[in-house]
């Protein structure tokens, strides 16, 4: 019987990423339960699991994938490295026809591969099976020994010092152990009162994803977690001596950042902050951020939603005197987002840099000379540096996937080819076009462009100053089913259009909505493209409302 080979990738899109999708205990586990599959591995020297430990399980290692029948690996693939008709599973970041990574759609399109992506593989349950919390996890642990350097920079010397790096360690494991040393420490010796006592770190989006992670690795600093009501009595007793001896931990919903406008009494519900955002209206900067020493932001971010903490909310505080706020460990990475004065992104190599917030300035370099600055952390591949544990849960994530990659025929239709529905669902590309589900992006794209090229076109706001614009808001199964694509093909043809807020559902249970602008000169021809969609809408049973 002829051998089925899957071939796994050298990362190679940047020194610090040492992960790998199948360690050599899971390729050993794939060619065991499957003996027609053999795993061919390249050689790699960074990577956190050896080529030996590779080769001793059974795996073929070379450099030459050609002869594999799909290739897995974790991040972007330099354009010339993609292979003619292969299939490929990693991250692509293209399902939002992100721009800069539209030259690898068109590579991959053009060389007729079949491309799943690890974005949208859910299990049963809606559940991506590929999401981890390691870059909340890994986030903490740098953070925090670059929050005692700059406090060392202060002339304060604390128990964070003891904490290296993520990087620096094999594991988590290993990494909790140094918080646990450290938190202990902070126990026992306490904190100088020159560091700011308390000590308040404010966690929002606690409750997700990387929030679980960033709270996890927080718990083995022996922290005292405590609720937004407690923050104000707290820092309003600086003398209490248990504050010596206590990082306090906050964690913040987003009931406790925003409130309704109108109705303040409103009960707060997820489904209605994200269904009508502008009915909302930021209140963290007043409420709590007074009281916090550092905040860990997790919280899942979009452009609809209102800021948390603008340059000039920012600004105010410090020119009032009322702000404690040291330093900021930006998880989600938003660039110029929940938080705006996230200006930059940094790396492991440099993982902070400074804000000035009466300028707005920032800077890379500590300065004992601008006392007001803040310390930004904002590296955005955080769980590279976790490759071990990253890996072993990519492991067990993909291991009953990858043979359906060797099992099943890239050459027939998607729904005849063998794989299982669920990955029919996450793949992006076949036969040099993207699948039916993705079809959307080329809309996306063609979007895109026009708002580069058209630089008359106004924001949603000033647009809705002319008569001829009508913003529509559209909630459904708008991608998986092809509405959007039918959609947009009716008002191409009588006037100009563009689409913003889009929320995509995470799984095909769960619906997408965005909201379609639609201007033209002529006011009549408007309100005819305006009932042409309303008529298709209800026909695709997608939900319409009038904004």
């Amino acid at each position: 019987m002829d051998k089925l080979y899957i071939g796994i990738r050298a990362e190679d899109k940047s020194y610090w990423e040492r992960r790998t999708p199948i360690p050599p205990h899971d390729c050993k586990y794939i060619m065991e339960k499957h003996p027609q599959i053999q795993m061919v591995v390249q050689p790699s020297t960074k990577r956190i699991f050896t080529d030996e430990q590779y080769l001793e399980v059974g795996c073929l290692v070379q450099e030459d994938l050609t002869q594999c029948k799909g290739i897995v690996c974790i991040k972007e693939i330099p354009l010339d490295k993609y292979i003619e008709g292969m299939t490929y599973l990693h991250w692509s970041h293209t399902i939002k026809a992100q721009p800069h990574n539209m030259p690898a759609l068109d590579m991959m399109i053009k060389k007729n591969i079949r491309h799943l992506d690890y974005e949208r593989i859910y299990d049963e349950k809606g559940v991506n099976t590929t999401a981890f919390p390691y870059a909340g996890i890994a986030g903490i642990i740098t953070f925090l020994n670059e929050y005692g350097k700059y406090l060392l920079k202060r002339d304060i010397a604390t128990p964070f010092l003891q904490i290296g790096p993520t990087y620096q360690y094999f594991n988590k494991k290993d990494a909790y152990q140094a918080l646990n040393v450290a938190g202990q420490a902070i126990k026992d010796r306490g904190l100088p009162k020159e560091a700011g006592l308390p000590i308040i770190i404010g966690v929002l989006g606690s409750s997700g994803l990387c929030g679980k992670g960033s709270m996890e690795a927080l718990s083995n600093l022996h922290v005292t977690l405590v609720k937004p009501s407690e923050l104000k009595e707290l820092v309003n007793t600086p003398n209490d001596p248990k504050h010596r001896r206590t990082v306090y931990v906050c964690p913040f919903k987003t009931t406790d950042l925003v409130r309704h406008q109108e109705d303040y009494d409103k009960e707060f519900t997820s489904a209605d902050y994200y269904n009508h955002p502008n009915q909302y209206t930021p209140v963290f900067h007043t409420k709590y951020l007074p009281y916090l020493t550092i905040i860990v932001n997790d919280i899942y971010w979009d452009h609809k939603f209102p800021r948390y903490i603008t340059n000039s909310q920012m600004k105010d505080l410090v020119q009032s005197g009322k702000s404690r706020l040291q330093a900021i460990c930006d998880v989600t990475c938003d660039m110029e987002g929940s938080i705006q004065f996230l200006k930059k992104y940094t790396t492991p190599d440099n993982p902070v840099y400074f804000y000035e917030p009466i300028s707005e300035s920032i800077h890379d370099e500590f300065d004992a000379k601008s006392p007001k600055d803040i310390m930004y952390m904002s590296i955005d591949f955080l769980p590279s540096q976790l490759p071990y544990d990253a890996s072993i849960d990519f492991g067990i994530a993909l291991r009953d996937i990858v043979p359906h990659l060797a099992y099943s025929d890239s050459s027939k239709p998607l729904e005849e080819s063998g794989l299982p529905v669920f990955l029919q669902n996450a793949t992006i590309t076949l036969h040099g076009q993207l699948t039916h589900k993705f079809q959307y992006i080329t809309h996306l794209r063609n979007i895109n462009d026009q708002l580069k090229e058209a630089e008359s076109f106004q924001p949603k706001k000033a647009l809705k100053k002319v008569p001829s614009y009508l913003a529509i808001k559209l909630t459904g199964h708008l991608f998986d089913t092809g509405a959007i694509n039918k959609i947009l093909s009716v008002v191409q043809s009588g006037c100009k259009f563009n689409i913003v807020d889009i929320q995509a559902g995470q799984s095909d249970n769960q619906q997408t909505s965005c909201l379609l602008q639609l201007y033209s000169k002529d006011k009549g021809q408007l309100m005819d493209e305006v009932d042409k969609v309303i008529q298709l809408c209800e026909s695709l049973e997608i939900q319409v409302e009038m904004e």
